[in-house]
């Protein structure tokens, strides 16, 4: 039995930074197109259900905003024999029920802050969807209250779970929930609020996670969004994330350190924008209809001042592209190229400049003790900077790679003004 599940769809939700050259792709660029994609990926796989983890609906005041693309999209299922099951979030406490009530073949589990279930069935394959709604704009303690009753009154069979929720957090107004406090007889918590997926199994084969939002609605929810494709099955259950959204957000790097002259970085930009459109060719029906990139420029370069003059006298962001079908803008360019620097040179001598060129070296180096060390220590560092300014984000998995980069690019462009600066 297959299942499509997403979360945080936000239909009325307008995104942002997007140029106004782009207005005529207005329409397509909006969470009720993601919706229109979801509900043909789900025709499409002839799934048994869809699940919606909460804030289908951005705004307490956007019922005639969502009505017609909700209710049309349900009548779709409905007319394909897909259930499509729903619990509330803390965007939409009253005008998801009453979306709800105006539309019998849309089912909402546990309104009132109510644990409920629903069972599925396709094919022989029985699943079990147990699911909880806010009852309040605000929830500062832990919903499972009234679970395990829920629990215990279901017949045997895969089971799985709705929950719109702060994970990991002792103290929020968005329903506080330990990880360690999920029951275990719960096959899968499909989890709504944070928009980033992070929705993976376990050792022991248990699904937990954030679906992420199936819309990207800004430069803050890079990646691929969308839902996903979940498998019901002897074998056990089965995920794979299928991007959806009409609207990517991305991060394109270009370095600029091998161009002959300045003038050479805006084809190369161009055609960085294009591999990048270019990639997303193989979606087909579901390719992105426009792509908003992060540039960043980075690098080293005896005319760098030259090159940061030419981009800004061709700024990429005023710039028309489209690929392989694909409207693409730049709304921002971070500048990160810096002056050459003979990092040998400069470690071979003594002081502050030295130690900062060996640093470099030894990222750029083979694996060492002193290395992990270095490394170690950053991640660290990193981690502790978003716990603190981010309690509402789940921690980055920061790989060796991704904390070399960053420790790099930091301190290539500390050198480079260390050695501008009078000895």
């Amino acid at each position: 039995m297959k299942l499509l599940c997403a979360a945080d769809l936000h239909l009325g939700r307008q995104p942002s930074r997007v140029p106004g050259r782009l207005s005529h792709l207005a329409p397509r660029l909006t969470p009720a197109e993601a919706w229109r994609r979801l509900v043909d990926l789900a025709v499409a796989e002839d799934v048994a259900a869809v699940l919606l983890a909460g804030d289908v609906v951005e705004d307490e005041h956007d019922f005639f905003e969502a009505y017609s693309d909700l209710r049309s999209g349900a009548e779709r299922l409905a007319d394909n024999g897909i259930q499509l099951v729903a619990i509330v979030g803390n965007h939409d406490v009253t005008v998801l029920p009453r979306l709800a009530q105006a539309m019998p073949t849309v089912r909402v589990l546990g309104i009132g802050g109510r644990w409920e279930a629903v069972s599925l069935e396709r094919g022989g394959v029985t699943a079990n969807v147990v699911g909880w709604s806010w009852p309040a704009a605000q929830v500062t303690t832990s919903p499972l209250g009234g679970l395990q009753d829920a629990l215990q009154a279901l017949a045997p069979a895969p089971t799985l779970g709705l929950l719109h929720c702060d994970l990991d957090q002792t103290r929020s107004v968005y329903a506080p929930v330990r990880r360690t406090e999920l029951p275990g007889a719960v096959d899968a918590w499909l989890l709504g609020h944070v928009h980033k997926p992070s929705f993976a199994a376990d050792a022991a084969g248990k699904w937990c996670g954030y679906l992420g939002s199936a819309f990207g609605a800004d430069p803050g929810e890079e990646g691929p969004r969308g839902a996903w494709l979940l498998t019901v099955g002897d074998g056990g259950l089965t995920a794979e994330h299928v991007p959806l959204s009409p609207l990517l957000y991305d991060t394109v790097e270009v370095d600029v350190s091998h161009l002959a002259a300045p003038a050479d970085v805006s084809a190369h930009v161009a055609g960085a924008l294009e591999e990048r459109c270019d990639a997303l060719a193989g979606l087909g029906d579901r390719c992105p209809v426009a792509v908003g990139v992060r540039l960043r420029l980075v690098g080293s370069h005896e005319l760098r001042e030259e090159v940061e003059a030419h981009v800004a006298e061709e700024d990429p962001r005023e710039g028309e592209f489209a690929f392989a079908g694909t409207s693409c803008f730049v709304h921002d360019v971070s500048f990160e190229v810096y002056p050459r620097v003979d990092v040998a040179a400069v470690a071979a001598t003594d002081g502050p400049r030295a130690l900062m060129a060996r640093r470099l070296m030894l990222l750029d180096g083979p694996p060492c003790a002193e290395r992990e060390r270095l490394i170690g220590g950053a991640r660290a560092a990193m981690l502790e900077a978003v716990r603190k300014g981010y309690k509402e984000l789940d921690p980055p998995e920061l790989t060796d790679d991704e904390v070399a980069a960053t420790l790099r690019s930091a301190a290539a462009g500390l050198l480079a003004r260390m050695m501008e600066m009078a000895p």
